[in-house]
């Protein structure tokens, strides 16, 4: 499974109750209520959520390998940052 992107990651697993993506989704919900007449505005706070993103997983994914065998046959889940650059990437079979 690839994770392409802190948006990617809620729209896969952010209806659970995960405490670790909470700040992640309330980040992501501030972004979406900026208007995009402020895109300086929107534009920082979208880059300041993609480096919680990429801090939670660096901190957060090992700890997180049975929840996400609950959610994937896959043997992997690797966590990329906009799509192309990847961040880490866990064994779960």
């Amino acid at each position: 499974m690839n994770i392409n992107g802190c948006l990617d990651l809620i729209n896969k697993f952010g209806n659970d109750n995960v405490p670790v993506f909470s700040q992640l989704k309330n980040c992501i919900s501030v972004v979406n209520k900026i208007c995009s007449c402020q895109r300086q505005r929107k534009a920082i706070k979208s880059e300041e959520c993609n480096n919680l993103y990429i801090n939670i997983i660096n901190s957060s994914a090992n700890n997180l390998i049975e929840y996400f065998k609950t959610k994937t046959t896959d043997p992997e889940i690797i966590f990329y940052h906009n799509g192309s650059h990847e961040i880490k990437r866990i064994r779960l079979r």
